[in-house]
């Protein structure tokens, strides 16, 4: 009953992993990625905001041009008494109401004619950062592609090593049968035939355990690819044996200086701050800007529900109301120099170098990092290789071994005891070749990543 539990979960687990499968290679899933990955689309959205901000108006080139308008409304409530009009005095005029009302249009326009070249640093600098964040996006998907094929041949090297525990389980179930013969022909006691049933359960949980490895690879590549479903299955169709290459260090190095993302991106941020020093002296330049104006004011007053009960036959309340109109236009040039404002201009010009002097020893800092890592990048590369070719020689000679130990089981000539240990040395030496030709991609990837190649290599 334990047996027939056991084949039924593996007829389970089989069907779950194979259901809804679909082809995806190495170029397919990066391709996917570079659409998809959460990361990707973030720095596609800054790209185009920097984008969008690089432009001359932005840069302070074009004036500013505003249009307004304003109304001016009263009311002045009764008003008994002499009024005064003109230089004359009415007696016997009663205000009673006076409406007034008048609407001012206007256009005005403000341009910096010049600001000590400041308009072409800015421009400079919004063009720099564009490009810094264009360096941006290419560090997020040089190190996203890393990812995403490390997450890949970690899904198929789960996969690889599934199929090592299962020919490992198809041999202890063999053996568990064949003993089990062996028991009703009474050749073989109970105690073998335990021992056998108890290796096998093990290997049924090593299986088991497995699979849910190879799962768990699956879902953190769909996390990485950014796919809706996080359990969809793939039929992997790359293999670890793909990725083996062979590099000579002398051209790795002679490309890094122009290839490395993370030192392409220092030049950029380091082109910045150059242009924040040029923004710094600017300001020790006089500055030219000009004001272009024009406004239109109509006026209304109506005085007609005035009442006049006076002798002076001169005087009359006006039957509408009176209106004027009057337009006014400029143009004034403003021309101004800071002879003195605490030091401030000094202070952020030489504040601007310093920066400039730390940018020049951040590259530094990452040039001898990235030289280094490229360093012990390729010592790795190179060792891993040696210990896949060392582990390459012992899967052979343990697969080698286990066809004679197996022969030798089937005829009775060592014991399962025996047999067991030739059976986990050559399941030993299978997973470990495996993880050894992983650290191999491992490390090539690392190269590529350092060299500027990652994108030039799998993106196509």
């Amino acid at each position: 009953m334990k047996l027939k539990y056991i084949i039924l979960s593996f007829a389970v687990l089989y069907a779950a992993v194979s259901t809804a499968q679909e082809q995806l290679s190495l170029s397919d899933a990066i391709r996917i990625s570079l659409q998809s990955n959460y990361d990707i689309q973030i720095e596609k959205k800054n790209v185009v905001v920097a984008s969008n901000n690089n432009s001359w108006g932005e840069a302070g080139l074009m004036p500013n041009i505003n249009l307004n308008a304003t109304s001016n409304n009263s009311v002045f409530a009764d008003n008994n008494g002499d009024q005064f009009f003109n230089g004359q005095t009415f007696p016997g005029f009663e205000l009673k109401d006076q409406r007034s009302y008048a609407i001012t249009p206007s256009v005005n326009a403000n341009w910096v004619m010049f600001n000590g070249f400041k308009v072409k640093y800015n421009k400079a600098r919004l063009e720099n950062l564009q490009a810094e964040t264009e360096g941006n996006a290419d560090i997020v998907i040089a190190n996203t592609m890393q990812a995403v094929i490390l997450g890949y041949y970690l899904a198929v090297l789960e996969k690889e090593r599934l199929q090592v525990f299962k020919t490992q389980l198809n041999l202890s179930k063999d053996k568990y049968d064949l003993i089990k013969i062996r028991k009703d022909l009474g050749s073989a006691g109970s105690t073998d035939l335990l021992l056998e049933e108890g290796n096998y359960l093990n290997d049924s949980v090593n299986y088991i355990n497995q699979q849910l490895s190879y799962r768990n690879a699956v879902r953190n590549l769909n996390f990485l690819l950014a796919v809706d479903d996080v359990n969809q299955q793939y039929e992997l169709t790359g293999a670890l044996e793909d990725e083996i290459q062979e590099f000579n260090f002398e051209d790795l190095i002679n490309g890094i200086e122009d290839q490395n993302i993370d030192l392409k991106k220092q030049y950029l941020s380091q082109a910045i701050i150059s242009n924040n020093l040029g923004i710094a002296k600017a300001d020790r330049m006089p500055r030219l800007s000009m004001d272009l104006g024009y406004n239109w004011r109509r006026n209304s007053q109506d005085l007609t529900s005035a009442d006049y009960t006076g002798a002076n036959p001169n005087f009359s309340v006006p039957d509408e109301a009176a209106i004027s109109k009057r337009s006014t236009y400029y143009a004034n040039f403003t021309l101004s120099y800071t002879l003195f404002n605490g030091g401030k201009i000094n202070r952020a010009i030489k504040n601007a170098i310093v920066q400039e002097d730390i940018g020049n020893i951040r590259i530094e800092k990452i040039r001898a990092t990235v030289y280094k890592d490229l360093a012990s990048s390729f010592d790795q590369y190179s060792i891993r290789n040696n210990i896949f070719d060392i582990n390459e020689r012992r899967v052979a000679a343990a697969q080698t071994n286990l066809e004679i130990s197996s022969d030798k089981f089937k005829s009775g000539t060592i014991n399962s005891f025996d047999f067991r240990t030739v059976q986990n040395t050559h399941l030993t030496a299978s997973i470990q070749r495996l993880q050894a030709l992983y650290n191999v991609i491992d490390s090539k990837v690392s190269l590529m990543r350092l060299t500027g190649g990652i994108i030039q290599t799998y993106n196509q």
